[in-house]
């Protein structure tokens, strides 16, 4: 990249509107410093380059790309911990944390296992998660495994699409590409649960890992659910994965009503588990 960077410090200087001593007392850095940053007769340092960036309102883009062509790292994030120590949701925050909406929504960590659920998603699965969680181990904690579980697995009326979507996320995870034949520790507890269950769901499950693309994590992610209740009828929700806390790798998963009729069968579901 050369000097490039160095020209696009001056294009964004001036396109916000910031003159080069203005840039230099908002840095607390002196004017000969800055605009030798900007015509080449001084290199700055990490630090300084960032402060000048900062300075004059620099999108986090155009940062990374000055950091890069200047021949330093990259800032790993916006809201380094250090400075946004509760940007991110903690383990403690997230009971709380999903009860602030009206429809399911339950948070998962890096491996799918559930950390918490609301009183709509706990309304939709007939469970009470607090009990759940007491007796469950960490397999049967997780999503994956739960979809061997009849109780869950015959209300899901998109079961190998949903099924499929998980494996393409195993398949994709961070921590390397799991395989049926060779399983990581947490995979294997949960092949474990499939082979406890009714072996149907093993021979469906087989099927979909062997057709599912790998999914690489992104910071938002979509999937369907279509939940057949044993009393009010179908629900179908859009869901959405997104980020609850990079550093524990967990995700906000909402079950979004795609129509007015789910509102409706869920409003009765709530008010079925409300009453008891």
């Amino acid at each position: 990249m050369g000097d490039q960077w160095r020209a696009m410090m001056r294009a964004a200087r001036r396109r916000m509107g910031f003159t080069l001593p203005e840039v230099a007392e908002r840095a607390g850095l002196s004017y000969e410093a800055v605009r030798g940053y900007e015509n080449g007769r001084r290199r700055p340092t990490r630090e300084h380059l960032l402060r000048v960036l900062g300075a004059m309102q620099a999108n986090r883009a155009e940062v990374n790309e000055m950091l890069l062509g200047a021949g330093f790292a990259p800032e790993p994030t916006l809201f380094p911990e250090n400075s946004y120590p509760s940007f991110y949701f903690t383990a403690d925050e997230l009971d709380a944390a999903v009860e602030t909406v009206p429809w399911p929504q339950f948070v998962v960590n890096d491996t799918l296992e559930v950390m918490a659920a609301n009183s709509a998603a706990q309304a939709v699965w007939e469970v009470d998660f607090e009990a759940e969680r007491r007796w469950r181990t960490r397999a049967q904690m997780n999503v994956l495994s739960v979809a061997s579980d009849h109780h869950f697995a015959d209300r899901v009326a998109n079961w190998d699409e949903l099924i499929g979507f998980m494996c393409a996320m195993y398949k994709g995870a961070s921590w390397g590409a799991e395989s049926i034949e060779a399983p990581g520790p947490v995979f294997n507890d949960v092949l474990a649960e499939f082979a406890k269950a009714d072996q149907v769901f093993l021979t469906r499950l087989i099927a979909a890992w062997s057709s599912a693309e790998p999914f690489p994590p992104k910071a938002r992610t979509q999937y369907r659910v279509v939940w057949a209740d044993r009393e009010f009828g179908e629900m179908r929700f859009f869901a959405q994965m997104t980020t609850c806390s990079e550093p524990d790798g967990s995700a906000f998963n909402d079950w979004h009503p795609i129509d007015a009729e789910t509102w409706a069968v869920l409003e009765r579901v709530k008010a079925r588990a409300a009453t008891g």
